[in-house]
């Protein structure tokens, strides 16, 4: 039973480690912002959808910030959080 333990708890640590690898990261100024599309372009040129719930109005061009974001098969990267640099 001991045994059983321990693998189900290193199998539960493994897959928790895994689902956090696959959000990242970006940091740089903001480009551009299109409220009515919910994006946000960085210096960079790349471009995060952000989530419905965000204020695009909170952002501001020129402003640096980072971006944590999940990539999708397709390519898309969705923004879960988006946070001023200081």
């Amino acid at each position: 039973m001991r045994k059983l333990m321990i693998a189900t708890s290193a199998a539960v640590m493994l897959a928790a480690s895994t689902f956090a690898a696959l959000a990242a990261e970006a940091s740089g100024k903001i480009q551009a912002i299109d409220p009515s599309a919910g994006t946000v372009t960085l210096a960079d040129g790349k471009t995060y959808t952000l989530p419905a719930e965000f204020d695009a109005a909170s952002l501001q061009v020129g402003q640096d910030v980072t971006i944590t974001y999940d990539e999708g098969s397709a390519g898309e990267m969705t923004a879960s959080s988006v946070t001023p640099n200081s």
